[in-house]
């Protein structure tokens, strides 16, 4: 199990490498990176997908969660 994920992890970053915009590629790798237990990064992938769609309720969600983790203030979100 693990092994597929970081397979994915690699994929969606190679995918990320030639589009960056791709919105729905960078949700996944967001996703995967706190399964993964790296809220760091993937902190740094939802606000990504915030700088292309602010109104993002995903994105918003995630990046709550990570901070929570983190123990990151929320006041600076984006």
């Amino acid at each position: 199990m693990q092994n597929k994920r970081i397979e994915r992890l690699a994929e969606l970053q190679k995918l990320l490498n030639v589009c960056p915009g791709d919105v729905l590629a960078r949700c996944d790798l967001a996703l995967l990176l706190e399964e993964l237990d790296l809220p760091d990064e993937a902190l740094f992938n939802w606000k990504a997908i915030l700088d292309f769609d602010p109104n993002n309720l995903k994105a918003r969600e995630g990046v709550n969660r990570c901070r929570n983790r983190t123990g990151r203030p929320f006041q600076s979100q984006m």
